[in-house]
């Protein structure tokens, strides 16, 4: 994925997460499945780790130390989650 479709599909994670009644133009329904499937109280968590990860992008898409490192604790912590894995190793691969 290029730049701006990984940070799309990572707002439409964000969407999904927060419950948005928002069409999704790029997330599955299988997606959309494994994405709900995540622990309620662990949304928030993984929301938290997304937004610092979509604000590093956008605002500051050459602070790659600091990108590797929020990308990497999202890794850890929710990379068992195929669309959250996906998004991830993008991310590794433009940063």
């Amino acid at each position: 994925m290029d730049k701006e479709t990984t940070i799309l599909k990572i707002d439409e994670i964000l969407k999904t997460l927060s419950g948005s009644k928002k069409p999704l133009t790029i997330l599955t329904p299988d997606e959309v499945k494994a994405i709900q499937s995540v622990d309620k109280e662990d949304h928030t968590k993984l929301a938290g780790r997304l937004e610092d990860l979509v604000v590093l992008l956008r605002d500051d898409p050459d602070n790659k130390k600091k990108i590797r490192e929020t990308r990497q604790i999202a890794f850890d912590e929710f990379g068992h989650v195929s669309p959250v894995w996906n998004v991830l190793k993008s991310v590794e691969t433009l940063f």
